[in-house]
């Protein structure tokens, strides 16, 4: 009796380092286009990103405005609440009552995937005024990326190895937060490895050279 081994493709070294916990990695949704996606492919973030809503609570002294809200991939719906501790200092608490940060007023505000810039009114605020922002999360899903971000920026390396496949595949990503093997990743290019910068995922090796580099003591 002939034993056939079948391997399966392996999840590569993509990570060198990531932060405590699972919060480098997010559970999400990538797109496929008929062919398989391998442990390292840099990923793109499209679709509808979802929406939220600013409206100063009842009974608030000041009357701050609110720019564009921007939805990430760490945001949850619902319900976020601004309290403000000065003039221009506020607090930040995320639909489960958690503080998720500290802004000022005409300064962008970017945690946990939330993002905006409230500004002053015509009258200030006093300690104790609070605000809501409310968020409808959209669907948020990813595709592989394009060279040179041609169908937009690099936000995501996926973690595990996806079948050819045509249409959505839940999925393992890094999103943030994490030191990334240049030499196991997939579609990396100058581009890419910017964007990915932005969000904290560092891309550690020298192209061309056949180790890892590290940054000089």
């Amino acid at each position: 009796m002939v034993t056939k081994l079948v391997s399966s493709p392996r999840i590569r070294a993509v990570i060198l380092s990531e932060a405590a916990g699972q919060r480098s990695r997010e559970n999400v949704v990538v797109t496929q286009a008929g062919t398989a996606l391998e442990s390292g492919q840099l990923l793109t973030q499209t679709g509808d990103a979802g929406a939220g809503t600013f409206a100063m609570t009842a009974g608030s002294t000041g009357n701050p405005t609110a720019g564009t809200i921007t939805v990430g991939a760490a945001a949850m719906p619902g319900v976020y609440t601004g309290t403000f501790t000065a003039a221009t200092k506020f607090d930040v608490e995320d639909p489960d009552g958690v503080k998720i940060g500290t802004g000022t007023l005409g300064s962008a505000f970017s945690k946990a995937g939330l993002g905006v810039t409230v500004t002053a009114g015509g009258t200030a605020a006093v300690a104790g005024d609070s605000f809501t922002i409310t968020l409808a999360v959209g669907t948020l899903k990813y595709v592989a990326y394009t060279a040179s971000g041609a169908a937009g920026p690099a936000d995501a390396v996926l973690y595990n190895y996806l079948p050819a496949k045509t249409g959505d595949t839940k999925a393992v990503a890094f999103v943030r937060d994490a030191e990334l093997n240049r030499f196991e990743l997939t579609g990396l290019d100058a581009a890419g490895q910017a964007d990915l910068a932005k969000k904290g995922l560092i891309v550690r090796g020298t192209a061309g050279l056949p180790t890892n580099s590290t940054p000089a003591l």
